[in-house]
């Protein structure tokens, strides 16, 4: 009987070590089974870093004429319309001279009396000439007759100016097109009353055309040491030349006018939005990542996942200096070689022991 019960005991007891060594094994197993794979991304350091920077400005006519007359007068024919494309010399505008050549009439009729009273003048002046040396002519007879002479070639020279204006006036009445371009306004109609140097029509010339933008003052040196600026306007790019590094600060905006002389070539428009870009270096220490790597800290403050050499996770605290769209140059409590946590930062928590990817 006693022998039998030891036998029971020693069976019950290799039973227990048996089934303590299954529940240890799948524990194990399930431990394994639990730990979160992750992929990682090696940290390596640079020197400095690039930002893209993009200013924004206009595109405008090297010239931009409001064309107006130079006296007042009525409008009675308008050549051209807006979008017009016209050559230098091409008449745009005309007042109605019809004044100015009822007035040069009766000018070339007044001049024509005075010849004629010129003509007796001199008549006279040969008979009193004959008299005198006759003995029958008095010497204030004579005297009379060329001071009359004198103001009428006075009146004569008067009058040829008068005349002369009146030419220029008609020759005003037109405004031609004082080199080539594009109109693009037209501030009149017909029958319309025009006081002197009111506009009548803009025109803007095809030739140098410049892109107008504003810069940040603090960026004025750089952006004037640019070798080959680029500007973009709509889809194209093209190559420009600083014609005017700016002088004074917009009021309104607090920037400088920079003004970048484009190709004439380029098929743009006044008024189109321009835009200058390049790449400006700064000289700062610190590591790209990507911004899947990146969580919210306390208090406002950037964090990442490090993983340890026991791949350990552990918060660290950085500091972003830039970032884009899809990555940011930090830097913190991160060093050269370290491996960070690149994505799915929800699925792991400081001190969770992972299985890492190689990234």
């Amino acid at each position: 009987m006693l022998y039998t019960s030891k036998i029971k005991v020693v069976s019950l007891l290799a039973l227990s070590v048996a089934i303590s060594g299954c529940f240890d094994s799948r524990a194990q197993q399930e431990q394994v089974e639990q730990t979160v794979s992750v992929q990682t991304y090696a940290l390596e350091q640079s020197k400095q870093y690039q930002v893209k920077r993009e200013y924004v400005g206009t595109v405008q006519a090297g010239q931009k004429a409001r064309l107006g007359f130079e006296f007042a007068g009525k409008v009675s024919s308008i050549l051209v319309d807006m979008g017009d494309k016209v050559d230098k010399g091409t008449p745009l505008i005309t007042l109605d001279t019809q004044l100015l050549e009822t007035e040069a009439k009766q000018l070339r009729a007044q001049r024509n009396e005075i010849r004629a009273q010129l003509k007796l003048v001199d008549a006279n002046l040969k008979r009193q000439q004959s008299l005198k040396s006759k003995g029958f002519s008095a010497e204030a007879e004579i005297d009379a007759l060329n001071s009359q002479k004198g103001v009428l070639q006075a009146n004569t020279v008067r009058l040829d100016a008068v005349i002369q204006a009146n030419s220029l006036k008609q020759t005003k009445s037109t405004i031609k097109a004082p080199y080539s371009g594009t109109v693009s306004r037209r501030h009149v109609s017909l029958g319309d009353v025009v006081d002197a140097g009111s506009p009548t029509l803009t025109l803007l010339s095809d030739n140098d055309k410049e892109a107008f933008i504003g810069i940040p003052t603090i960026q004025l040196a750089k952006v004037s040491q640019i070798s080959d600026p680029k500007i973009r306007i709509g889809k194209n790019q093209y190559d420009a030349k600083l014609i005017n590094p700016g002088g004074t600060v917009d009021l309104n905006s607090r920037s400088i006018g920079l003004r970048y002389l484009l190709p004439d070539s380029a098929p743009i428009l006044d008024g189109q939005l321009a835009y200058l870009t390049y790449t400006e270096s700064i000289p700062e220490a610190g590591f790209w990542i990507p911004n899947t790597a990146l969580t919210d800290g306390i208090r406002g403050v950037w964090n990442v996942f490090v993983l340890t050499e026991n791949n350990v996770i552990e918060r660290r605290s950085i500091q972003v200096l830039f970032a884009d769209n899809e990555q940011a140059y930090v830097a913190g409590a991160i060093s050269e070689g370290e491996r960070i946590v690149e994505n799915g930062l929800h699925r792991v928590v400081p001190g969770q022991v992972v299985s890492p990817k190689q990234g």
